[in-house]
C-alpha cells in the first residue's frame, strides 16, 4: 500500500513554531542559545520567585488566588517546554514517521473526505488556542498599565520592592508569556495532530481488513498475504503510539495535579460568602478553562482506543466461512489472536 505524502502539510504550522522555539535541532543556534540558556533558567526563576511570593501574599481570597493563578500558569507553560527539551529526539522521529502513513485516499473519497475533516478541524482549533493566548497575553502584559492595583502580569515576589527589579520581572514575565504561544501551537498542536493522524490510521487498517476475503485457492493465499501485511501495519502504528504515550504521559500526570490544584482554589472562592461577584465570575472562568483543556487532551486518547476496538472487532468479522479450508491452521489462528490481542491493549 503507499504511503501518505500530502498529509504532512497540516503540519506545517506546528512545525513553523516549533523551528522558531529554539528547542528543534533544526532550529537557528541564535534561537537555541536565547530558548534554552536564557529564558529557559529565568522561567525557572520566576517560577520559584512565584512559589515563594506564597508567604507574603496569604492575608485575603483575592491575594491567595492572584498568586496560585500565577504559580499554576508558570507550571502549565514550564511543565510544555520541559517536556519539549527531555522529548525532543521523540518529537522528531514523530515528525519523520508522518511520512510514512497511509494516504487518506486509499479507500475511497467518502473516507478520505472524512478524515481530512479531521485534520483541518484540529488545524483550526489550534488556530483557535493561538489566537485565545495572543489576546490573553496581550491582557496580561498591558494589565500593569491599565490597572492599579496590578505590578506585574502575573503575580511575582519582587525582593525589596525595587523598582527596577520589577520592571526586570515584567519584561521576563512578559516575554515568557510571548514564548508560551510558540508552546501552544507545538506541544498541543502536535499532540492533536499525531494522535487525530494515527486514529486516521487505524480508520484505515479496518478498511483494509474489511476489503479482505476469504476463498478458495490462490485468493485465499493471497487473502492471508494482506492480513498480515496489516498486522504488520498495526505493529508500527502501536510503535507510533507508544512514543506518543511516552512523550505525554507525564504531562497527563502532571497536568491532573495541577488541573486539582488549579480548580480547588477557584471553587473555594466561588463558594466563600466573603468572595464578591467579580472574584467569583473570574474564578468560574479560570475554572472551566482549567478542566476544558484537560478534557481537550483526553478525548483524543480516548478516540484511538474506540479505533482499536473497533478494529479488533473487524478481524473477527472476516468471511472465514467462505474459504474451503474450515479447520484453520494453529499458527494462523495464534497470529489472529495476537493480531487481536494488540488491539485491545491500546491504553493511554
Amino acid at each position: 500500500m503507499m504511503r501518505n505524502e500530502g498529509e504532512t502539510n497540516y503540519f506545517q504550522m506546528c512545525l513553523t513554531c516549533y523551528n522558531l522555539s529554539g528547542l528543534r535541532s533544526s532550529s537557528k543556534p541564535f534561537l537555541k542559545i536565547i530558548s534554552q540558556f536564557i529564558l529557559y533558567p529565568v522561567m525557572w526563576v520566576l517560577f520559584g520567585m512565584m512559589t515563594y511570593n506564597i508567604r507574603f501574599k496569604h492575608n485575603n481570597l483575592s491575594e491567595i488566588t492572584e498568586v496560585f493563578i500565577a504559580v499554576c500558569t508558570t507550571a502549565y507553560i514550564l511543565l510544555r517546554k520541559t517536556i519539549l527539551i527531555k522529548n525532543s529526539a521523540l518529537y522528531e522521529d514523530l515528525i519523520k514517521e508522518q511520512s510514512r502513513f497511509w494516504k487518506y485516499d486509499l479507500f475511497g473519497e467518502p473516507t478520505e473526505s472524512k478524515l481530512r475533516k479531521n485534520m483541518q478541524f484540529c488545524v483550526s482549533l489550534i488556530k483557535l488556542i493561538v489566537i485565545s493566548g495572543i489576546m490573553s497575553t496581550v491582557v496580561h502584559c498591558s494589565s500593569p498599565f491599565l490597572v492599579e492595583n496590578i505590578d506585574l502580569p502575573q503575580s511575582c515576589w519582587i525582593p525589596g520592592n525595587n523598582s527596577i527589579v520589577k520592571n526586570i520581572i515584567y519584561v521576563a514575565e512578559s516575554a515568557i508569556h510571548i514564548e508560551c504561544l510558540n508552546y501552544l501551537a507545538v506541544f498541543d498542536g502536535l499532540y492533536l495532530l499525531t494522535t487525530t493522524n494515527l486514529k486516521a490510521q487505524f480508520v484505515l487498517l479496518q478498511k483494509a481488513i474489511e476489503s479482505i476475503t476469504f476463498k478458495s485457492g490462490d485468493e485465499e493465499t493471497y487473502a492471508w498475504t494482506q492480513l498480515k501485511a496489516c498486522s504488520q501495519y498495526h505493529i508500527y502504528l502501536l510503535r507510533i503510539h507508544k512514543k506518543i504515550n511516552k512523550i505525554y504521559s507525564e504531562f497527563f500526570l502532571c497536568t491532573y495535579i495541577l488541573t486539582i490544584w488549579g480548580t480547588c482554589v477557584p471553587l473555594f472562592v466561588i463558594f466563600n460568602n466573603i468572595s464578591n461577584f467579580a472574584e467569583v465570575v473570574e474564578s468560574m472562568f479560570i475554572a472551566f478553562l482549567i478542566n476544558a483543556l484537560l478534557v481537550m487532551m483526553f478525548i483524543p486518547a480516548s478516540e484511538i482506543e474506540i479505533e482499536a476496538e473497533k478494529l479488533a472487532l473487524q478481524i473477527y468479522f472476516i468471511n472465514w466461512y467462505e474459504t474451503k479450508n474450515l479447520k484453520i491452521h494453529p499458527a494462523n489462528r495464534i497470529f489472529i489472536n495476537d493480531f487481536t490481542d494488540r488491539s485491545y491493549h491500546i491504553i493511554f
